[in-house]
């Protein structure tokens, strides 16, 4: 994305309202899409009307989508655009309406994304939270909870005190006691959003405790409520939400962490191995 566009979209002036941020979202994080975009197609996306989009691509500068594409597309800042003629096969699939081909060009398309995020500093932020942290609780909801566990438990491998929390007993407490400094939520939450979980990033600030979120771009509160927010791109699946962009992002994140504490960590799972062994878990 060009800057001008980057800083456009990020700016206070296009985020006042509910939809202004849907739209800002959803264009800085579907770069991939707008070559194939119309206003009304990404306002069905949003739940928003096609009037709507196109007043705020007024607002950017732009007499419609079209304008856009085309500074898009002269300052090749589309990957859309760079890959197109490696990918002509699965392009002309995709046109044909073939499932799997659409499918598997929009995961392609989002693990793209996902590393322009590893490049950000937002995301040097979140590892050196992850790492520095005197205690980690992670929570999601719904149907990216369990996800969401196996990213504690596999941080669990690289640190110590990293733990999973329900909210189950209804408070809390364990996070928001205040008991220990330097606590870190990391909290995972995605379209349809669960009732508590800005509630619980509010509460969390308010004690004390970092909060990092990871989300998607239909989420409006993230950058207001978390100290650190990383967005990936959501899923527009019509039926199921798709969890391999969320699980790139957590295996990258584990990965860079696993560099940063270097010898550290194969110590910690020297010690875990013994125990399993001890205890009689996993197969010799």
């Amino acid at each position: 994305m060009s800057k001008r566009i980057l800083k456009l979209v990020l700016s206070d002036d296009l985020r006042r309202s509910k939809s202004d941020k849907l739209i800002s979202n959803y264009i800085q994080r579907n770069l991939f899409e707008l070559p194939f975009e119309s206003a009304r197609s990404i306002a069905q996306r949003l739940g928003v009307s096609p009037m709507t989009v196109g007043r705020y691509l007024r607002r950017m500068g732009f007499d419609g989508l079209d304008q856009l594409k085309e500074e898009l597309r002269r300052g090749n800042s589309n990957p859309a655009w760079q890959v197109k003629g490696q990918v002509e096969r699965l392009e002309q699939d995709r046109k044909e309406g073939k499932l799997l081909a659409g499918l598997i060009q929009q995961q392609a398309e989002n693990l793209s994304l996902v590393y322009e995020l590893t490049t950000t500093a937002e995301w040097q932020q979140a590892i050196d939270a992850l790492v520095g942290a005197t205690e980690i609780f992670v929570a999601a909801y719904q149907n990216v909870r369990g996800i969401a566990e196996y990213f504690a438990s596999q941080l669990s491998y690289t640190r110590p005190r990293v733990s999973f929390v329900d909210g189950l007993n209804g408070t809390y407490a364990e996070l928001l006691d205040g008991a220990v400094q330097g606590r870190l939520l990391f909290l995972h939450d995605v379209r349809r959003f669960a009732s508590k979980a800005r509630s619980l990033a509010v509460e969390a600030r308010q004690a004390g405790v970092i909060v990092v979120l990871l989300t998607d771009e239909f989420c409006t509160w993230g950058k207001e409520e978390a100290d650190i927010c990383l967005v990936v791109p959501g899923s527009h699946g019509p039926l199921w939400d798709g969890a391999a962009t969320m699980t790139a992002v957590m295996d990258l994140m584990l990965s860079n962490v696993i560099v940063v504490l270097g010898e550290a960590v194969g110590e910690r799972v020297n010690m875990l191995t013994r125990l399993q062994d001890i205890f009689g878990d996993f197969e010799q």
